[in-house]
C-alpha cells in the first residue's frame, strides 16, 4: 500500500514538473528568440533556418570578381547553409566596406582588406592555371545541371498526362518514372561534384579572414533609421511616470476612502469604478481627441497620461482599498492618542504599511501605459511615443525583423527595470519575502 502511494506521488510530481517546464518553455522561448534576433545582423536574421544564437564574429571569403574589371567578390560564411554566401561585388573598397558593415555588422578595417587583397593577388598568380581549369569544369557542370532540371520538369509534365489508375499506359508510365529516378540520381551526383569543385576553387582562389561583429548594430541602426526615436523614448517615460502619479494620487485616495468610511452606495460606487475598463481603449481615445484639443493637451505627454489614467485609476482603487482594509484602524487611532494628527497618522503609520499595494498599483499603471499603442496612435501626431515608433518601424521596414526585435527589447527594458526596482515591495505583499 505504501509503495503504491509512493509510486502515485512520484507520477503526480513528474506530471506537475513537466507541466511547469512546459509553461516555462512557452514563456521563455519567445523572449529568448526576440532578444537573440535583436542581436543578429541583417544577413543572420534572414538566413534560413535561422540560428539559435547570434554570432560574435563573421568569417569572410575574398575572391576576384569575374564580372567587374579590377573588382572583388566578398562572401560571408553561413552556419545554417554551411557554405559561403555572396554579399558584395565591387571595385570600390570603401563602398564594399560600408555595405558589408550594414549587412553583417562587421566593420572590416581598410588596411586589413588591402592586406588580404595582396595575399589574394599572390595566391591567384600561383594557381592561375588550376583556377581556370576548375572554372571551366564548373561551367560545364552548371550547364549539365540546368539540362537535367529541364529534363526532370519535362518528365513530370509527361507523367501528369497519364491517369495513375489507368492500366493501358502502365508500362509507359513506369518507364517515365524510371527515367525520372535516373535523372534525379544524376542530378545529385552533379551537385556533389559542383560542391567539391567549388570548395577546391575557394581554397586556391580566395582568402578567408575573421572580423568581430558589433552585436549592438541592430540597436544602433534602429535609432538611426527611425525618426525621433530618442525623443519618443523620453516622452514614453514621461507619460508612464505621469500616469503612475495620477493613478496613485486619485486611486490611492479613493481606495483609502472605501476602506475607512461607510456611506450609502459604497459597494455600487466601488464596482462602478471598474466600468470604464470594460470599454476598449480606442473607444475612449476617439472622443478624447476633441476634449484634449480644446484643453491644449493634444499631442502632449500630459494628455496621454490623463487618458491612460482613466483605465488605471479603477484598478489602483481596488488594490489600495484591499491593502488599507488589511491595515488595522487601531494603529491610526493609537498614533493620534500619542498626539499625531489624522494626516500625520496616515503619513507615518498607514502609508508605509501600504507601500506594497502602492508598488503593485504603480507597476500595473506603468506597464499598462508604457506599452499602449492604439490610443497613442490616435492621440499623437508629431510627437509619438516609443511604441508608436516601433509600430511605424514594423510597417515601414517591410519585415526587417532584427530592427523590430531591437525596438521591442528596448521597449521592454524600462518596464522590466521599473519592476525590478519595486519588486521588494511587491514580494512583501505576496508573503513578506525579503529580496
Amino acid at each position: 500500500m505504501a509503495r503504491r502511494k509512493s509510486t502515485k506521488k512520484i507520477i503526480s510530481s513528474t506530471i506537475f514538473y513537466i507541466f511547469v517546464a512546459g509553461i516555462a518553455t512557452v514563456i521563455v522561448l519567445p523572449i529568448y528568440f526576440l532578444v537573440s534576433i535583436s542581436f543578429m545582423s541583417d544577413q543572420e536574421a534572414y538566413d534560413w533556418p535561422i540560428a539559435m544564437a547570434p554570432a560574435f564574429s563573421n568569417t569572410f571569403l575574398l575572391q576576384k570578381s569575374d564580372n567587374l574589371p579590377d573588382g572583388f567578390l566578398m562572401s560571408v560564411y553561413s552556419k545554417s547553409q554551411e557554405d559561403f554566401i555572396n554579399i558584395s561585388e565591387a571595385n570600390d573598397l570603401d563602398k564594399m566596406i560600408n555595405f558589408i558593415d550594414r549587412k553583417t555588422g562587421s566593420k572590416i578595417p581598410k588596411k586589413l582588406l588591402e592586406e588580404k587583397i595582396s595575399e589574394l593577388e599572390t595566391l591567384v598568380t600561383q594557381n592561375e592555371e588550376r583556377i581556370n581549369e576548375l572554372k571551366t569544369q564548373m561551367k560545364r557542370e552548371i550547364l549539365a545541371i540546368n539540362r537535367l532540371n529541364r529534363e526532370i520538369v519535362k518528365i513530370h509534365q509527361n507523367l501528369k498526362l497519364f491517369d495513375p489508375e489507368d492500366e493501358t499506359f502502365r508500362e509507359l508510365r513506369e518507364n517515365l518514372q524510371n527515367q525520372l529516378q535516373e535523372k534525379q540520381q544524376e542530378k545529385i551526383l552533379v551537385e556533389e561534384k559542383i560542391k567539391t569543385l567549388k570548395k577546391e576553387l575557394q581554397s586556391i582562389s580566395g582568402v578567408t579572414f575573421k572580423v568581430r561583429k558589433n552585436i549592438f548594430a541592430s540597436y544602433i541602426t534602429f535609432f538611426r533609421v527611425t525618426s525621433d526615436s530618442v525623443g519618443a523614448l523620453i516622452r514614453s517615460i514621461q507619460v508612464a511616470l505621469l500616469t503612475v502619479l495620477i493613478s496613485l494620487t486619485i486611486g490611492g485616495m479613493a481606495g483609502y476612502a472605501f476602506a475607512r468610511y461607510v456611506f450609502k452606495g459604497k459597494n455600487l460606487l466601488k464596482l462602478s469604478v471598474l466600468f470604464v475598463r470594460m470599454f476598449p481603449g480606442i473607444a475612449i481615445a476617439m472622443p478624447m481627441v476633441i476634449i484634449l484639443a480644446q484643453m491644449g493637451f493634444y499631442d502632449k505627454p500630459i494628455g496621454l497620461s490623463l487618458v491612460y489614467s482613466v483605465g488605471q485609476i479603477g484598478m489602483t482603487t481596488w488594490i489600495t482599498a484591499s491593502i488599507f482594509m488589511g491595515i488595522s484602524v487601531e494603529l491610526e487611532e493609537a498614533a493620534q492618542v500619542f498626539g499625531t494628527s489624522r494626516l500625520g497618522a496616515f503619513l507615518r503609520v498607514t502609508l508605509p504599511l501600504a507601500l506594497p499595494g502602492l508598488a503593485a498599483s504603480a507597476m500595473y499603471a506603468f506597464i499598462g501605459s508604457w506599452s499602449e499603442t492604439a490610443q497613442a496612435i490616435v492621440l499623437t501626431q508629431f510627437k509619438p511615443t516609443f511604441p508608436v515608433v516601433i509600430y511605424q518601424t514594423l510597417v515601414g521596414t517591410k519585415g526587417m525583423i532584427n530592427l523590430v526585435a531591437a525596438g521591442g527589447v528596448t521597449l521592454a527594458f524600462p518596464a522590466v527595470l521599473f519592476t525590478m526596482i519595486i519588486r521588494r515591495y511587491i514580494l512583501q505583499m505576496w508573503g513578506g519575502v525579503r529580496v
